[in-house]
């Protein structure tokens, strides 16, 4: 991640939105962050310029979009009473994926001692009636290694991958054990490993990359033959270009022949739409590089795979989104105060757009993916993220808040952005 009028619906539509809006209530957490994103500015690559990108709404007319390709990444660490609305919401916005970030050092602080963050998992995505009642299909990302498994010279440090991988794989056999693996649909190895924010105490390479990934794939292979494993997806902001770590993967020996393998991208725009072309000149220092735009990403990616000969499988887009602090609440959304943006000068860009534009820039970016040409290449693709903006310390009215919360979906009493509302619109 980056370092980062309509007819009405029918009544009936409408009525089952009150209602679930009614139920909203804010989350809470004291659990370490799963799904971290890396913002900041990009600081490798160039390109030439295609078309300048603008900041205007590019006008969006509510498409057809097949919600077979709709996820979403919840923070799931939350009381089954607020994971249900919060399943209600996704469900409401049309969304038939839900993606959930294990951060392994929270459920595995020593080794084969799990927390009980364990049984707040197994229960909200496997246990709970209204979940399995939606049909969501279900992805996991694993990340984040605990100190014990990890060199002792990058302990305590950025999160980072094991010095084992026989560990991470007693760790998804666990995960196995403990899941109900017939609704599991996909698995990611990993998360953004081209940042040190990711993969500190490792060489921060796609081919070190795959010494993780092979032994754990072949593992997942074994128990689960017919899930989908996803290839970590770069971060388009990272020290190493997310294009050189992914040409560098295919190098080391993805498994190709495998038809049950998709490759991981993180397409973000920054404050860019999602039509938009690298590169604006005067540059305002979010739109100067291939990597800050949605199409470029994901257009470049697909002629590294055309590069490798690989025509068989999808770009799983396994986050992206945009920012808006506009329209973010501390408390109620009705008489809450406004939430401070973030006031890193690096991140400027997140309080560029306000909530309608996000709203209209994700629905786009869902339209340009399954049409055209992209639709022969690009798989499912998970909007980050549903409810960061609820959990606790998250959002702030007088000191800067956190970055992640302006990516939300929801305002942080969990009622609706206006993303709930277009997505209710849009033609199913």
């Amino acid at each position: 991640m980056p370092n980062r009028v309509r007819i009405p619906a029918a009544l009936t539509l409408i009525v089952i939105s009150i209602l679930a809006w009614s139920m909203g209530q804010t989350a809470s957490a004291s659990i370490g962050l799963q799904g971290t994103a890396t913002f900041g500015p990009i600081v490798t690559g160039t390109a030439a310029a295609t078309s300048a990108a603008t900041l205007a709404v590019t006008p969006t007319p509510l498409p057809n979009l097949n919600h077979d390709l709709m996820g979403i990444q919840a923070y799931g660490y939350v009381g089954e009473g607020d994971w249900g609305t919060l399943m209600d919401r996704s469900f409401f916005m049309g969304f038939k994926w839900v993606k959930i970030q294990l951060s392994w050092k929270e459920l595995e602080p020593v080794k084969g001692q799990y927390s009980q963050q364990f049984d707040v998992i197994t229960t909200n995505f496997f246990d709970t009636g209204r979940f399995r009642g939606y049909g969501y299909k279900i992805m996991l990302s694993i990340a984040k290694a605990p100190d014990w498994a990890r060199p002792a010279n990058a302990r305590g440090q950025n999160d980072g991958p094991p010095t084992n991988p026989q560990d991470l794989i007693d760790f998804l056999n666990h995960v196995f054990d403990r899941f109900d693996t017939t609704r599991l649909n996909a698995i990611e190895i990993w998360n953004e490993a081209n940042t040190s924010t990711e993969w500190t105490g490792a060489p921060i390479t796609g081919a070190e990359y795959m010494k993780l990934f092979n032994p754990v794939y072949k593992a997942i292979r074994a128990k689960l033959p017919n899930v989908t494993v996803v290839s970590a997806g770069p971060a388009p902001a990272g020290p190493v270009n997310d294009r050189q770590w992914l040409q560098q993967v295919y190098d080391a020996g993805l498994p190709l022949s495998d038809l049950n393998l998709a490759v991981g991208v993180h397409p973000y725009g920054w404050a860019n739409p999602p039509d938009a072309r690298c590169c604006a000149s005067p540059s305002k220092g979010w739109d100067n590089n291939p990597g800050f735009f949605f199409l470029d990403t994901i257009n470049d990616y697909h002629q590294i795979m055309l590069k490798n000969k690989d025509t068989q499988h999808k770009l799983w887009a396994t986050e992206f989104g945009w920012s808006s602090f506009k329209g973010l609440h501390v408390g109620s959304h009705v008489d809450g105060l406004p939430v401070m943006p973030p006031t890193d000068s690096n991140l400027g860009w997140m309080n560029v757009l306000d909530d309608h534009q996000q709203a209209n820039y994700i629905i786009q970016a869902f339209q340009l993916a399954q049409t055209g040409d992209l639709a022969g290449y690009m798989g499912p693709m998970f909007v980050w993220n549903l409810n960061y903006s609820t959990l606790k310390g998250y959002v702030f009215p007088d000191k800067p808040s956190a970055p992640e919360a302006g990516f939300s979906l929801l305002d942080s009493d969990s009622a609706p952005r206006p993303i709930y509302d277009l997505l209710q619109q849009v033609k199913r």
